[in-house]
Order: structure tokens, then sequence, then C-alpha cells
């Protein structure tokens, strides 16, 4: 399920964004378990892209509000999430929070892969927020149970937001090793810990070059599927996107909210447009929808990529 989940999300985030890029590290750990530790500047869509772009199968921690409704948890639970909380939810909510962490470790301890973003909240920005301890707990546990689990930090570089075909840059930053951080003091270790891991992250960002080569022919080359898409999706995309803006009412979440609706109703719009083509007296023809809607999108993205 896992496998043809995460090939389905990266089909349509290459539809959703403009390009995706990823920059790894020469020495980045094979596949044995890592933690990798990322800013957080677009919400859920930050953990699909990684999951989705990243050589490891990961465990995602999330944030514990979205694991309120039962529904909720086990979908989320399905989809090898973990809730974690913070400290302004409540100590309850705190003493859960503990249970998420040595779930994490034991993921680890099992060789699973674990991704967390240690600034602990989404803000649409790519300025680095303050970090909490979450991830140096999880790597001071993990290390003191003698497992030299990587700590792998991932800068996240978005083109912008709530904008069509955002460009996205993943680089790996220099990984943080058990021999960089000895451990003496729990709190000294947590305290440095974090400034390290500040200071990678800090050296990983990085705005990716853009290519201006030929962009005058291939505009030109893409101009009639391009404007293909705009007549044939832009009834269901504008609608859904009008949709997203007024639920949540936190624009934090537009994006992946965007997302999330316009992957799970795209196949009802290409059936609309399938219907359509069948009330016109196309016949078998209609079916073609379904390549050619896609091949349309990917042009159109390709045009809009020209402008930028």
């Amino acid at each position: 399920m896992y496998r043809a989940l995460r090939a389905c999300i990266r089909l349509a985030l290459r539809l959703y964004c403009g390009r995706i890029t990823v920059e790894l590290q020469p020495d980045s750990p094979p596949a044995r378990p890592v933690l990798l530790a990322s800013n957080h500047p677009n919400s859920f869509l930050d953990a699909l892209i990684i999951a989705t772009h990243l050589p490891w199968r990961l465990c995602f921690m999330a944030r514990g509000d979205a694991f309120r409704k039962p529904w909720a948890a086990r979908l989320l639970g399905a989809l090898y999430m973990i809730p974690v909380y913070r400290m302004s939810e409540g100590r309850a909510e705190l003493r859960r929070t503990e249970r998420s962490l040595a779930t994490a470790f034991h993921l680890l301890e099992g060789g699973r892969s674990v991704l967390m973003f240690p600034e602990g909240i989404s803000r649409t920005t790519m300025e680095l927020q303050p970090l909490g301890k979450g991830a140096a707990r999880i790597a001071l546990r993990a290390w003191r149970a003698g497992l030299h689990v990587p700590v792998l930090p991932v800068r996240l570089h978005y083109s912008s937001f709530h904008r069509p075909f955002p460009k996205v840059h993943v680089r790996m930053g220099t990984a943080i090793l058990p021999a960089d951080m000895p451990i003496t003091d729990d709190a000294a270790f947590l305290n440095n810990f974090n400034a390290l891991l500040k200071e990678r992250l800090m050296d990983a960002d990085a705005t990716p070059v853009e290519r201006q080569d030929r962009q005058g022919l291939v505009r030109t080359v893409l101009a009639a599927p391009a404007l293909g898409a705009l007549v044939l999706h832009a009834p269901w995309y504008y609608g859904i996107r009008a949709l997203a803006a007024r639920w949540p009412k936190d624009p934090l979440f537009f994006d992946s909210v965007l997302f999330a609706w316009l992957l799970l109703t795209y196949p009802l719009w290409l059936l609309v447009l399938t219907g359509m083509g069948l009330l016109l007296g196309l016949g078998a023809w209609s079916a073609l929808v379904w390549l050619l809607a896609p091949l349309c999108v990917l042009a159109l993205k390709a045009a809009h990529a020209t402008r930028w």
C-alpha cells in the first residue's frame, strides 16, 4: 500500500508543482535507518514532498491536533504518522508526546527511518524558526542505546506559496553523527545538538539556479497544449481553489488542502470530461482525455516555468 500510495502522490506532485529538485550529499547514508530533521514552511505538503523524493521509507512526526477525530487518527496512523503535541496544548498532551517520542525511538530501533520537523510548527516563510528539542531527545535516546543513527538535516525551499506550480528545492545538509556529539550532561547535549542542527540547516539553505536557455522556443512549442490544459481544467481547478480558500480558515494549510482535493477529485473530473466527449459524439475517442489532459497540464507547467 505504501509503495502504491507513494507512486500516486509523487505523480500528482509532478502535476501540482512546477519542478521538484533534490540535492543529496555525496556521502548520504544508504538504506539504513536515519532521522531526518527538516524545516517546515508548507504544512503537510512538506512531508509529502520529502517522503516521495528521498530514498528512505519514512514514518512521520505530525502535529497532534490532526489526530483528534478517530477516523483521522486511523487514517494518519495507516500512513505511518505519529502525533506530536506542544506544551501549549496542556501537560496531558505533553505526556502523550513522551509516548510518541518513544514510538519514534522504537521505529528507529526496528530499522525504520523517521521524519520530523524540529521547528514544531509550520509557517509560510523560508526563514528558519526556533528549534524544539524533539529531534535532540530522540537522537540522545538512540545514541545512548548504541544505535548509530545519523541525523540528516533537510532544507526545503519553495519559490512561492499559494500560487500555481511552485518550484521546490530539497537540499540535504551534512549529517550529524554520534561522534559529532559526545554525550555528557543531558541538558548540555540537547542545547549543543540544537545549535549544531541549526547551523547545518542554515548551511543547507540555497536557492536553486533557474535555467534560462531556449525559453522563447519552449514557450512557442507549448502554447497550444498549454491552452488546451486551461480549457479542459479551468472550471474544475478554480472551483476547487475557491473551496480551499474558504476551508480551512488558516491560510497555512491552503497548499496542502488544495493539493489533497485536487488529487481526490481529478479522476472524477476526467470522468466528467469523458462523459462530455461521449455526448458530443466522440465515442471511444473520449477515453483519450485520460492521457491527453495530464499531458496538457505538463505542457502548461513547462510553459509557466519559462515565465519566471
